[in-house]
């Protein structure tokens, strides 16, 4: 990857059951710290299925400027707290993909 590709992200997150909307809740607000605190990250938009209610998976799109812009957030201490608290509201580890870009 050359450094100034840009790193697109996608995350399947599985709240467990009955937790979904406290999951949604920390996801808005692990988004608003990463406005807050990352520069260069483009793009961090949390998405929850539509017309569905239940335990359904939530949809995480990320883009990064770099490869040290998402290394940097891979590590940010203000986003340590969030997975913390969201590790008890998951039925399973979160998947997550990256992909880099094949054109400009």
């Amino acid at each position: 990857m050359r450094e100034a590709e840009t790193v697109t992200v996608v995350a399947r997150i599985y709240p467990k059951a009955g937790k979904d909307d406290e999951v949604a809740a920390l996801l808005v607000q692990m988004a608003e710290a990463v406005r807050h605190n990352e520069p260069d990250c483009l793009v961090y938009r949390p998405h929850r299925l539509a017309g569905h209610g239940g335990a359904a998976p939530f949809f995480f799109y990320e883009q990064y400027r770099s490869k040290e812009a998402f290394d940097l957030h891979r590590s940010a201490p203000h986003l340590a707290g969030f997975r913390g608290r969201m590790k008890d509201l998951l039925a399973r580890p979160t998947e997550v993909e990256i992909y880099s870009p094949l054109t400009d």
